[in-house]
């Protein structure tokens, strides 16, 4: 598994900070706390950017991989525990977006095309990035980027050409934006992808803040869309799932544009297939340290088996798919932040054996 450059990091971090936030979520955060739910995205964002930080030292203090560093101060078996979670942590996490992609689709384009056909579609092209090397999906990462940030510069433009009222703010009380923040926290904690290919990223001095400017950039797209879809819809945000796709169909509506909102399906498209191929990629590297004796295509067939499952029998409505996300994800999101910045913190202030007291 070849290692990449910081710049194929950051776009990889920039891709990954869109998952799961630009689609269902803005509507689901408005239910809870109106028009304050920029205030989850906000709160949500300052424990992304936490987790980057703790990142960054650690990088800069170890070149092993965060698996070494665990089975070396916590034990064999507590590296195995802690992976065993983070495959879980992907599993879930790619189950999510693949459902709520696959529902947009379905509502909106393809009603009368059945789950295979997604499947089909997804599926193979995930797996040959993830049984691929490191460096390779960097590189794809790499390719597509220009588009991503020309057609996601048009969405977001367009979202605000849509603006036409501004909803009143400070409604809603500080627990409900607490109580949002904690039901919907399974959309973020992505960051934690950054841990287990720890190894695998070149890093110099000076690099954090090409991470960090990434990142952030990415977040104010985010915040500017979820703003742009509550400006424009106000007190019916609620009932207008698809965020970035009913912003840009507002605007056709409206300014005689056309079907402009494609766009958006376009810009869906591509960043369903990276990030799957992204959490999936986490996954076999799990699978991997877990099971040091197979390799990447057991991990992939285990994946594939257990992903059709739970797919098929368990979620496969909107319905199920939102009760999935606010009641069972946000118990694995401890993973992403609790254990990984408590081990992260533990493994900064601990010294070397070498170092003596």
């Amino acid at each position: 598994m070849k290692s990449v450059n910081v710049y194929q990091t950051a776009i990889m971090l920039f891709i990954i900070v869109f998952a799961n936030k630009i689609l269902l979520l803005p509507s689901l955060l408005y239910r809870t706390a109106s028009a304050e739910s920029v205030f989850c995205y906000l709160i949500a964002f300052t424990l992304e950017i936490l987790l980057l930080t703790l990142f960054i030292f650690l990088k800069r203090k170890y070149s092993t991989s965060f698996s070494s560093l665990i089975k070396a101060k916590l034990g064999k078996i507590s590296m195995v525990v802690f992976y065993v979670l983070l495959m879980i942590f992907f599993f879930c996490k790619c189950v999510l977006i693949y459902n709520v992609t696959y529902i947009f689709f379905k509502d909106l384009i393809y009603k009368n095309s059945g789950s295979f056909l997604f499947i089909i579609c997804f599926l193979p092209i995930t797996n040959y990035l993830a049984f691929s090397s490191f460096r390779v999906l960097g590189r794809t990462c790499q390719i597509f980027f220009p588009i991503i940030l020309v057609v996601l510069i048009f969405c977001t433009v367009t979202s605000l050409v849509g603006v036409n009222d501004i909803p009143l703010f400070f409604t809603t009380g500080a627990g409900d934006v607490f109580l949002a923040t904690i039901k919907h926290i399974s959309s973020f904690g992505d960051f934690v992808f950054l841990f287990v290919f720890m190894d695998k990223i070149e890093f110099k001095a000076g690099d954090g803040k090409k991470l960090y400017f990434f990142a952030l950039i990415a977040i104010l797209f985010v915040l500017t869309l979820a703003v742009a879809f509550y400006f424009s819809y106000t007190y019916t945000s609620f009932m207008h799932p698809y965020a970035i796709f009913e912003t840009m169909g507002k605007v056709k509506d409206y300014g005689g544009l056309g079907r402009i909102d494609s766009v958006a399906v376009v810009l869906v498209i591509i960043l369903t297939y990276l990030q799957m191929a992204i959490y999936l990629k986490s996954f076999v590297c799990c699978f991997c340290e877990v099971f040091p004796k197979l390799n990447s295509t057991y991990a992939l067939i285990s994946f594939d088996l257990t992903f059709l499952a739970v797919v098929y029998l368990l979620i496969r409505n909107l319905e199920k798919t939102v009760l999935y996300a606010e009641s069972v994800l946000p118990y694995f999101s401890l993973i992403s932040f609790f254990l990984v910045p408590l081990c992260a913190i533990i493994f900064l202030v601990a010294k070397d054996k070498k170092e003596g007291k």
